[in-house]
């Protein structure tokens, strides 16, 4: 009687599952979040997820499972722009308004992004903290501007705060229109009229808010 053939989970080398291809996730979200942005600039803060799914030429589920929700992909712009500033801030201090010139050339990699996080979604309230957060890192940068002056008035500690703020949005209404090109300038001449109107501003604020001896302010 014949031996039974043993039958065996080897295919050979022809049959044997490939592994698939490792996806990497983070440059993958990187990718549908430019798409997402250039999406929202199209049609507005109203564009859906399937607008942006589109656009990243996506299929919906796969984009969800990168956005999970609305919601995540807008406080994801919103992110990328707080961690670009954040590292723009680690440099060296070059001259007034080398703050700005140096996230402005960096945000031109990706304008998209940032004109959606500081343009497209600005005025809406539900999303003023995400704002407020990348304000308060301007805030904190310009305290060092505003460092009391040896025999300035009591209580100039408590107003560098205040005086830290007087510039509000400028920065990031300044940011938009170098990035949408309209102001008719080149880089070169808006790095001398930003970082003149910074110089201009630091001298006038210390003054207001008292942050010198008086015999110093002129």
């Amino acid at each position: 009687m014949a031996k039974p053939i043993e039958r065996t989970n080897d295919a050979g080398p022809q049959g044997a599952s490939r592994p698939k291809p490792r996806v990497d996730k983070e440059a993958r979200k990187a990718v549908y979040l430019r798409a997402a942005a250039k999406a929202f600039l199209a049609k507005g803060a109203a564009a859906s997820m399937q607008d942006v799914a589109d656009a990243a030429g996506a299929p919906k589920p796969v984009f969800y499972r990168i956005f999970p929700s609305r919601a995540d992909l807008i406080e994801s712009f919103f992110q990328h722009v707080h961690d670009v500033i954040v590292e723009t801030q680690k440099g060296t201090w070059d001259g007034y308004g080398w703050a700005l010139r140096v996230l402005y050339l960096e945000a031109k990699k990706e304008p998209e992004i940032f004109l959606v996080a500081l343009k497209t979604f600005r005025g809406n309230p539900a999303l003023e903290p995400l704002r407020e957060k990348l304000l308060a890192l301007l805030y904190t940068q310009a305290t060092g501007f505003f460092e009391p002056g040896q025999g300035a008035p009591d209580g100039a500690a408590s107003r560098v705060a205040k005086a830290s703020k007087t510039m509000n949005s400028l920065v990031f209404d300044t940011l938009v229109v170098w990035l949408e090109d309209s102001d008719g300038l080149s880089d070169e001449k808006r790095f001398v009229w930003y970082g003149r109107i910074v110089r201009e501003w630091r001298m006038a604020t210390r003054e207001a808010y008292e942050l010198d001896a008086p015999e110093s302010m002129d």
